[in-house]
């Protein structure tokens, strides 16, 4: 069952009974916080407090069970928060950094070969091999 900051509740034994805000104002600030992307349910079985996160790919993911909601949740949910504390995925740095190395040894490579291909150019120009245009022969017919 889904925890909302509730404002008022109906009791048969007392009526129409209204709150101020949830105990502790532990629902309110996380939905302050996070909005709907993090959900605060009440699990009877365990009679514990599940935190879970409604993830953008539809998903529902868990992030703790804890039995008591008071302000050491908020501070366990602060540190769960990936996003916030600059949390950089190791896998995504090392492919950024495989990148970046790619990328500078294919610019040496083509720096190396720019010298090389200009001397290849001046030399074959000299022997008066090239530079010219390549001419292919295109037949009409697919036979010939």
């Amino acid at each position: 069952m889904e925890l909302h900051a509730v404002k008022a509740f109906y009791s048969r034994r007392e009526g129409l009974v209204e709150l101020e805000d949830d105990v502790l104002s532990i629902v309110r600030q996380v939905r302050e916080a996070h909005g709907d992307r993090v959900k605060i349910s009440w699990e009877p079985t365990t009679e514990m407090y599940v935190f879970s996160e409604n993830c953008g790919d539809g998903t529902e993911r868990l992030i703790f069970m804890v039995e008591e909601l008071d302000g050491r949740t908020l501070e366990r949910l602060a540190q769960a928060d990936s996003f916030s504390r600059g949390y950089v995925d190791a896998y995504d740095r090392t492919e950024r950094e495989q990148d970046e190395a790619f990328a500078a040894r294919e610019e040496a490579a083509r720096e190396r070969l720019r010298d090389q291909g200009e001397r290849l150019a001046h030399a074959l120009k000299k022997d008066g091999i090239g530079p010219h245009p390549l001419q292919i022969r295109v037949t009409k017919d697919l036979d010939a």
